[in-house]
């Protein structure tokens, strides 16, 4: 088979963790991935490997990139953050002190803090989101500030999938006057020196990494170095969905397909759908970036000189919100100001409880660990049906051990 070695560098005391990334691709099935991570401000991971296309052999390069689905919240919280620091944004507001026309159906008293935290009863919206409403922003602000809870705001939460960016774009373009993805790509992006993206200019989404669903990944898709003869399966398939996920009507199914063309085949690698900004899920961008991102915030909102916020902002912002049994997912979750805490199977990924970041859907794995000093970011185009992905928790459990070491 052809050679298609991990590249990339690896601190000397976290060789065992590259060790583990490369057992990914040996014993687990990796198709193509990233990962890196930041310790005390400074890179010790950055790997990648494997294919970032099997269909035509394309090999996973330095620069590659990939959607990373529910990730690109971390992003966006990031974002928000950075207006709460300039003292533009306060999570404590009544949303329509910044976008008026949200305080119809009853949503006046939500405030910014709910409504970041998955509090606001607005998962889904009555009539579904289309791609063409998405290109008209002012029509998709329309159709957002009209929609009614569907729970009292503020006494329960449940994952707003899909929703959750579009609110929270709106509440950077009445603020700010950019949209969210010129904000990312002038106040974050570039100055970190990263790529990421939400509305990805054309050249760029020609390039991304083809996402393979979790069953063909299964079956057998060619992977970094195929699965050595007599290597351990990969762990157990994850407990099967709740009967919601197969009922259309369910609020899990409405939440998770409040864009139903977006369920399409290849609507992930249309560069006409990437280059719309769908702020929950639709982020390209790669690990290096992710990894970096989360490092400014690990280290109190600066990195190598490059302000994003203060420390107190980065507390604010990844302090829990809301926590217990989620309405929408079934089980238990907890919630930041947009970011995802830990402790949950959604979110495996540090005992620490300051830690907070996002998974994304298939893989995708990206958080910081203040306590620990830690920022850490797994891509992968293999996807999985997993809450987090055995592949990056191997990953994550091998940092850790790295650090007691």
């Amino acid at each position: 088979m052809e050679d298609l070695t991990v590249q990339g560098l690896a601190a000397p005391e976290f060789d065992a963790v590259a060790r583990e990334f490369r057992a990914n691709f040996a014993d687990r099935g990796e198709v193509g991935a990233a990962l890196a991570v930041h310790w005390r401000g400074r890179p010790v991971l950055d790997l990648w490997g494997g294919l970032a296309d099997p269909a035509t052999g394309r090999r996973w390069e330095y620069g590659t990139v990939q959607v990373v689905w529910s990730a690109t919240k971390g992003l966006v919280a990031t974002c928000l953050a950075m207006l709460a620091d300039q003292g533009r944004l306060d999570y404590a507001a009544p949303v329509c002190r910044y976008w008026p026309e949200f305080a119809q159906a009853g949503k006046q008293r939500v405030t910014v803090g709910e409504l970041l935290s998955h509090q606001a009863g607005l998962p889904y919206l009555d009539e579904p989101i289309t791609l063409a409403r998405v290109a008209v922003p002012d029509a998709l602000s329309d159709q957002l500030a009209r929609q009614r809870p569907h729970w009292t705001p503020g006494t329960a939460h449940g994952y707003h999938a899909v929703t959750w960016g579009f609110y929270a774009a709106e509440l950077v373009r009445r603020i700010d006057g950019r949209s969210v993805g010129a904000f990312l790509t002038d106040e974050v992006a570039g100055p970190l020196g990263v790529q990421a993206y939400i509305g990805t200019p054309p050249d760029v989404a020609a390039t991304v990494a083809t996402l393979v669903p979790a069953a063909a990944a299964a079956a057998g898709v060619p992977a970094g170095g195929g699965a050595e003869p007599g290597a351990d399966p990969p762990p157990p398939t994850p407990p099967a969905p709740p009967a919601a996920a197969w009922d259309p009507d369910s609020e899990l199914v409405r939440a998770m397909l409040a864009i139903p063309e977006l369920a399409a085949p290849g609507a992930a690698h249309d560069p006409g759908v990437l280059a719309l900004e769908i702020p929950s899920g639709c982020g390209v961008t790669n690990a290096r970036a992710l990894a970096r991102v989360y490092a400014a915030l690990a280290a109190g909102g600066t990195l190598d000189g490059i302000r994003l916020m203060s420390p107190d902002t980065v507390k604010a912002a990844g302090t829990t919100a809301a926590e217990g049994q989620d309405r929408i997912l079934g089980e238990p979750t907890a919630f930041a100001q947009g970011f995802m805490k830990p402790a949950t199977s959604f979110f495996r990924v540090s005992g620490n409880p300051e830690a907070f970041g996002h998974p994304g859907s298939g893989g995708t794995l990206a958080f910081a660990d203040p306590a620990a000093e830690i920022a850490f970011a797994y891509t992968t185009n293999s996807q999985s049906a997993a809450h987090t992905d055995w592949r990056a928790l191997s990953l994550v459990d091998a940092v850790y051990r790295a650090l007691d070491a």
